[in-house]
């Protein structure tokens, strides 16, 4: 946690880069605190208060639950894939005000500091942002989500040769369009880079035009490249609050008829009345992402958690899906499959 000290009173706040399903603690004692009261405000003309009261000159606020309202209706798994970058709506930088009262009334400390803050929640243990290798299906729509400080060039390479260097914006989580690496490419490289990147033709034996980069970098990611091209193409928000991505083979499909209840009067006549029946049907597939390493399943296994899952249907059209809640079982081999059921949303079939 971060600290600042004024007037014999200490202030312990979230750091600069947190997660809003974490605790969110702000710790405040010393002096004569009496009453502590917060502003959270997002820049963009929404603000919320928040006070509260000490006990022996000092308090503790957990205010989680206001830095998640700051994301309620704008989360959502959208990519405009016409675009080289596009920004994700899982961070959002928030100004925190905090006010410290003393016994008597008199404002004894006014502070403010800003968070970023990401929609998602952190493992103890696990890095955030850190290096990755993810799947690229290249006859699927993809992208790969970083996070920056400060505004940064990232250097996109494949086959160990570097292609394009793109601009990042920083405090921002940017979403890169996968189409930036050439089609007949075997893997892909991200490096963070300082320098220029200059094209040279070499047509000494045969024409091979390409690039050459001159200054320093640092490697961020990897990205394996499939041509698999069929299945059910999945994407979802991870628990980091990136955007990613899945091919998965599909297995059987499963129906389940269910009744909302039944109620049948017999009056006697000749054609009983007073019927009461309503059923539902509810579709679930079994997908399979066949003999994947163990972070491969960790990675995939924040699917089965996410509640923003959405399903391929070809050009610009994806369908919200549901992953069936359920244990999922990490084995102790190298190798295992990853399988999850997908419940197609529920169908209304009848009622009387």
């Amino acid at each position: 946690m971060r600290q600042y000290t004024n007037n014999g009173i200490r202030l312990q706040y979230t750091e600069a880069v947190w997660f809003a399903f974490l605790p969110c603690i702000i710790k405040v004692s010393g002096g004569s605190t009496s009453r502590v009261e917060l502003e959270v405000t997002d820049g963009e003309g929404t603000t919320l208060n928040y006070a509260v009261d000490a006990f022996k000159a000092s308090c503790v606020v957990d205010y989680r639950e206001y830095a998640q309202s700051f994301f309620d209706g704008i989360v959502d798994a959208s990519m405009d894939y016409t675009k080289e970058v596009q920004y994700s709506s899982t961070g959002k930088k928030l100004t925190v005000g905090v006010k410290v009262y003393s016994d008597s009334g008199t404002l004894v400390m006014n502070y403010s500091f800003t968070t970023f803050f990401v929609w998602g929640a952190l493992r103890q243990g696990e890095t955030w942002n850190g290096y990755k290798r993810l799947t690229y299906f290249r006859n699927y729509p993809f992208s790969f989500g970083l996070y920056t400080t400060s505004d940064v060039k990232i250097l996109v390479s494949h086959d160990d040769m570097p292609n394009k260097y793109v601009e990042l914006a920083g405090g921002r989580i940017g979403n890169v369009n996968g189409s930036l690496i050439p089609k007949g490419a075997r893997h892909s490289t991200i490096y963070l880079f300082w320098g220029t990147i200059e094209q040279a033709t070499f047509d000494n034996h045969f024409d091979l035009t390409f690039s050459k980069a001159s200054g320093t970098q640092q490697e961020l990611m990897c990205i394996d490249i499939s041509d698999a091209d069929k299945g059910t193409y999945l994407r979802w928000i991870d628990r980091h609050g990136f955007l990613r991505y899945w091919l998965f083979t599909e297995g059987d499909e499963t129906r389940t008829i269910s009744s909302d209840g039944q109620f049948i009067r017999d009056n006697l006549t000749e054609y009983p009345s007073g019927r009461r029946q309503s059923y539902e049907r509810e579709d679930e597939v079994a997908l399979c992402a066949p003999l994947v390493d163990r972070d491969t399943f960790d990675f995939l296994q924040d699917l089965a958690s996410s509640p923003v899952v959405e399903r391929f249907l070809g050009g610009d059209s994806w369908e919200p899906v549901t992953i069936k809640a359920g244990s999922y079982t990490k084995t102790k081999a190298e190798l295992q499959d990853f399988v999850c059921n997908l419940v197609i949303n529920n169908t209304n079939i009848q009622s009387l």
